[in-house]
């Protein structure tokens, strides 16, 4: 039976952090990435990545990937991850796939297009997933050119690799919210989506789900809440939640029957720090408090480096002992961690008991 007032302390308490290493490649080559945002589909346990340094059987560098997708093949081995489309090079394939123009415009060496899916899977009514990206033309030397946010199909391929479909077009330009690129998730008739507005900070739009055929693509089918109401216009949508840079909004027993959502990520102030907060609504509000500060592996992980791309791995966690998994990111030539934090109890007063 479930406990209604949850299995861990609110507001919530870090007692113990355990760091338990990398996610590998299961043939044992390191590649740099970072990411690592975790989803659930087809009845298997997959990461996504994002710029993945791919090495061949030597670790020679044979290219950048700027998003892959592997599979947790067992899920008592959360630290070992597989890439099942991998070329004779050692090259990975990308998870979304480039347009012809796109490829192209590479080529021609007008930059490189790189897609980011920071904002997770989310698995419709008919058993496909849906993935709100990030299109940028990275220029080099630091300047990333933003063009807008696209929403690509999860499809089932073969022997469990995912296949990304992309639809027609960027639903969201330059200047309009990038909404679904932060967090999404589906409840009831609707799929949730946080996004950033042009000024960096995130609201909530809403949009119903797989029944309604097209509407994920039709700007005007979005909601955007307002802070009481759901309305038309993005301009009128309340700030949800602030100075967050990453994080995953999911649904947990970890905090209780009235609080049932909850995020975990991190701050824009490249602190390392692993924020988390529980809410009854989507909607909010969302009361984020950081509860542990997290370290690199790597020797050269050290000062003047930051931890990010934090989210949490429920399939992988012991909910029952308020034991939680998270990932972060290091920075290249870093990869993705992944340690367990041990929370304070419902029961517990004294947080070093």
């Amino acid at each position: 039976m479930t406990n209604p007032q949850g299995l861990a302390a609110y507001p919530p308490a870090v007692k113990h952090i355990e760091v338990l290493g990398y996610v590998e490649e299961v043939n044992g080559i390191f590649h740099s990435r970072d990411i690592g945002r975790s989803f659930e589909l087809f009845g298997n346990v997959y990461l996504m990545f994002g710029d993945t340094f791919c090495n061949d059987s030597n670790g020679i560098f044979v290219g950048l990937a700027n998003n892959t997708v592997a599979i947790i093949e067992d899920k008592g081995q959360p630290l070992k991850s597989k890439y099942l489309e991998i070329e004779e090079s050692g090259f990975i394939k990308p998870f979304i796939p480039l347009t012809p123009e796109e490829q192209q415009l590479e080529k021609n060496k007008m930059g490189r297009v790189v897609l980011w899916a920071f904002g997770g899977v989310v698995e419709m009514e008919d058993g496909t997933g849906c993935l709100w990206y990030q299109k940028s033309i990275d220029h080099g030397m630091g300047n990333v050119e933003y063009i807008g946010t696209g929403i690509a199909k999860i499809l089932d391929g073969y022997d469990g690799q995912p296949i990304a479909q992309r639809m027609d077009n960027l639903i969201f330009g330059p200047d309009e919210p990038r909404m679904g690129t932060f967090t999404a998730i589906a409840d009831g008739d609707f799929i949730y989506l946080y996004g950033d507005r042009p000024d960096g900070k995130i609201v909530l739009a809403r949009v119903y789900n797989g029944r309604h055929e097209g509407r994920l693509e039709e700007k005007e089918a979005h909601y955007y809440w307002d802070g009481g109401n759901w309305v038309h216009n993005w301009r009128e949508a309340a700030v949800v939640i602030e100075g967050m840079q990453h994080g995953a909004i999911v649904r947990s027993k970890l905090f209780g029957q009235d609080r049932p959502f909850m995020f975990v990520g991190t701050s824009k102030w490249a602190d390392s720090q692993v924020f988390m907060g529980a809410s009854a609504k989507l909607e909010g509000p969302w009361k984020l408090e950081a509860v542990c500060k997290l370290d690199g592996i790597k020797e050269n992980m050290g000062k003047g480096k930051w931890m990010y791309c934090i989210y949490p791995q429920l399939w992988a966690s012991d909910e029952e002992n308020a034991e939680l998994i998270v990932t972060w990111s290091e920075q290249c030539p870093g990869g993705v961690v992944a340690g367990k934090l041990k929370l304070a109890g419902v029961a517990e007063n004294d947080l070093g008991s």
